[in-house]
């Protein structure tokens, strides 16, 4: 479809009328609400407050499966400061939705309504991690090595890439933590997935990073083999657009039938 005058019009009204500065990445409160495993610890010997032995569990039932869209689908109109570290990954193509050039970038697909969370409550069956050691994630396997994952830090501008293959790990302390998972834009429609394995690991959590830490203390941690691991899998769908041809159309007949009503 050849772009006519009166479509150039069209784009460049509605990018213009929409455009601004977002200065967060849209999170699960803008996707849909929280989707949360839950995480606890069944002590088999020693006290539920410092247990020595024990098993890991894993809650999780959800309703939807979260789906990977670009920062124009979540927030139209939106683009992100030049400095923002996400900003490369994640900021819209030059023009897109009136990103200027200066504050483009791939337009990656993006989601982050999955987040870990721990559960601790002695008196009611659910342990405490053991003193001197952590929670740990490791990513068991990935539909696409496309799919990755970062951590967000909106007040450090932090977007650190975690899981950055089969068996890579990160120490958690138990925190609430949303992770990000992207996929380039032009990534075909269909359902993809990562499994991790969550484990009592015997070293102790000492990042400086937010929830999550991922320096070589964290990548070498080895498992407390005194406590039964547990496994969980995200899945996620990528949705295709629809042709841009008929975006636009559609888009253009709204735009017409308001200015006959007006």
């Amino acid at each position: 479809m050849k772009a006519t005058p009166l479509i150039l019009s069209f784009l460049a009204l509605t990018a213009s009328s929409h455009a601004a500065l977002i200065t967060a990445v849209p999170g699960p409160d803008d996707q849909g609400g929280m989707i949360m495993p839950m995480v606890s610890i069944t002590a088999s010997s020693g006290p539920g407050s410092n247990p020595t032995a024990g098993t890991v569990n894993i809650s999780f039932s959800p309703l939807t499966t979260p789906v990977l869209q670009t920062t124009q689908e979540w927030v139209p109109g939106g683009w992100y400061a030049d400095t923002a570290a996400w900003r490369a990954d994640l900021g819209s193509p030059d023009g897109v939705g009136g990103t200027p050039s200066a504050n483009a970038g791939s337009g990656d697909l993006f989601n982050n309504q999955y987040g870990f969370m721990f559960m601790s409550m002695v008196n009611m069956m659910m342990a405490n991690v053991p003193t001197g050691n952590s929670l740990a994630i490791r990513l068991d396997s990935i539909s696409s090595a496309s799919l990755q994952s970062f951590n967000y830090g909106n007040a450090a501008n932090r977007w650190d890439q975690v899981f950055d293959g089969v068996n890579s790990q990160v120490l958690w302390n138990g925190s609430m933590w949303h992770n990000y998972f992207t996929l380039p834009a032009t990534t075909p429609g269909g359902s993809y997935s990562a499994t991790f394995e969550v484990f009592v690991a015997n070293t102790p959590f000492t990042g400086t990073t937010g929830f999550a830490q991922y320096d070589s203390a964290a990548l070498t941690a080895t498992k407390n083999t005194n406590f039964t691991s547990a496994f969980v899998t995200y899945n996620f769908n990528v949705v295709p657009e629809p042709s841009s041809g008929i975006l636009l159309v559609t888009s253009m007949g709204a735009l017409l039938i308001r200015r006959r009503r007006h």
